[in-house]
Order: C-alpha cells, then sequence, then structure tokens
C-alpha cells in the first residue's frame, strides 16, 4: 500500500461509507486507523471482546469457527473492501464468533465499535446508513455459513 494513502482515503473507497455527508466523514475519520497485517496474523479470536470493525482494504483473510468434533473449519474467504467483526455492532452479541487468519499480508481500516455505535446512536441518517449495509453482511455471512454446514453435513452421509 502506498505510505501516502492515509484514512480519508481509505474511508472514501469503502462502500460502507458512500451515502455519507464530508461532515459525517470526518467523524467516521476520527475512530479510526490503517492497521498492516503480516499473513498467519489473526487480528481477531472467536471468543475475544467485540472492540472493532475491520474494513479490507488489501490482502485476504479467511474466517474460521470452532466445530465440535471438527475443529476449526473455514466458513468464508474475504478480500478488499470486504468487513470483518460486523458482530461488533450488534448490540447482542458479546462476543467473536470466529476468528480471522490473514493468508497474505493485509492493510485494515480499523473502526472503533462502541464509538462507531455511538455515533450511529446520535446521527440516525449515519445510523441508517450503516447499519442497513451491516444486516445485509451480516445475512450474507449467514447464508455462506449454512452452505458451508450444509456440504458438511452432506459429506458425513
Amino acid at each position: 500500500m502506498d505510505t501516502n494513502f492515509d484514512i480519508a482515503t481509505a474511508i472514501s473507497t469503502v462502500p460502507l461509507f458512500f451515502d455519507l455527508s464530508p461532515t459525517q466523514l470526518e467523524k467516521i475519520i476520527r475512530i479510526s486507523d490503517l492497521v498492516e497485517v503480516d499473513p498467519s496474523d489473526q487480528p481477531i479470536h472467536e471468543g475475544s471482546r467485540l472492540d472493532f470493525l475491520y474494513i479490507i482494504l488489501e490482502g485476504e483473510v479467511r474466517i474460521d469457527v470452532f466445530v465440535p468434533t471438527r475443529g476449526l473449519v473455514e466458513t468464508h474467504k474475504l478480500g478488499p473492501l470486504d468487513i470483518l467483526g460486523w458482530s461488533a455492532m450488534t448490540p447482542i452479541v458479546r462476543q467473536r464468533i470466529g476468528t480471522t487468519t490473514a493468508l497474505t499480508h493485509c492493510w485494515l481500516l480499523r473502526i472503533d465499535a462502541k464509538l462507531l455505535a455511538s455515533i450511529c446512536e446520535k446521527d440516525h441518517s449515519i445510523g441508517y446508513i450503516i447499519y442497513r449495509r451491516i444486516a445485509n453482511m451480516a445475512a450474507l455471512s449467514f447464508l455462506s455459513t449454512r452452505l458451508q454446514l450444509m456440504n458438511m453435513i452432506a459429506e458425513s452421509l
């Protein structure tokens, strides 16, 4: 990634934020930073606290969940502009539901989830845009996981 790449530039490329005004984007910029991740690093661990939402800017990440009697099972591979840790934005979930492992060198946009949730609660127009898109990501994640689990069941028959 270009070393001149800054948070504002990164955020301007992320579809999650496309419909936000410059003033609204500034609120997101203030609670974000860029994180460099090496291959095999695990920025999210199943069972850990929900502290950050991540957006992949560069690289590829694998998501695994622990399945009793099977161990870690891959449910997804994600790449640029995909969201990691969307469960940090859901009030019911209290811990991470999967482990992420970098498959390549990655750059991630890291956003403080508690502060983002607070921004969404104070400015409902930001909240509507972000939560609508996170709901779509959650639905896609559940569909993908369901298909993976159906394949596991079919293979065991």
